[in-house]
């Protein structure tokens, strides 16, 4: 499976660069929203290699190599998340040289919100788009972003609501999330078999 996950990397490696430029800017704009937004964008990168890869008919190359099914499906879901940690990750870099130079703190309930959403996002449109391919799930796809969106933007007013709430709140997003992931997995593999 790292095999294909890094085919995904090389394949994406020039939005890639740009990509971490934005997440850079958005993090010494440093809300809330451009946080959020920066990581779930980064969670929607596998749709692009999924793209890149029934423009190239991977699907007939896969077939011929030693690959399950699962394994195809499994390696989007890291690297969906392989992104987002990653985009995470350069938040809180910057957000940390920024606050030793603005004397402020990480807002770490802002990146836990961002993983929460992304991968919630993930967990509801790649069945969709391993079911009817990139380009005939996008209508379905758009939905889920839409819905992913206000609830992101719910979330986001709410911030300071749940900052006094903490530990319940995220507590059942967190098992919400494993399940949502919990659920989404095994319904991609049949998806992505009735497709491909």
């Amino acid at each position: 499976m790292s095999a294909l996950i890094r085919k995904d990397f090389y394949v994406l490696w020039k939005q890639m660069r740009f990509f971490l430029l934005l997440v850079i800017v958005f993090s010494v704009i440093g809300s809330e929203f451009y946080t959020i937004f920066a990581v779930v964008w980064a969670s929607m990168l596998p749709y692009t290699a999924l793209a890149y890869d029934e423009r190239s008919h991977w699907d007939q190359l896969a077939a011929m190599m030693p690959y399950s099914t699962r394994n195809m499906v499994l390696s989007k879901y890291v690297l969906g998340w392989l992104c987002m940690a990653g985009a995470m990750m350069l938040c809180l870099t910057v957000s940390v040289v920024r606050g030793m130079v603005l004397h402020t703190t990480p807002d770490f309930l802002a990146l836990a919100m961002a993983a929460f959403i992304g991968i919630f996002s993930i967990d509801l449109t790649l069945p969709l788009v391993l079911r009817f391919g990139v380009e005939r799930g996008r209508m379905g796809f758009l939905l889920v972003i839409i819905c992913v969106a206000i609830l992101g933007s719910m979330l986001i007013s709410n911030l300071t609501i749940l900052r006094s709430l903490m530990a319940v709140p995220m507590l059942s997003i967190a098992l919400g999330a494993v399940l949502a992931t919990a659920i989404s997995i095994p319904l991609s593999i049949r998806m992505y078999q009735k497709h491909w």
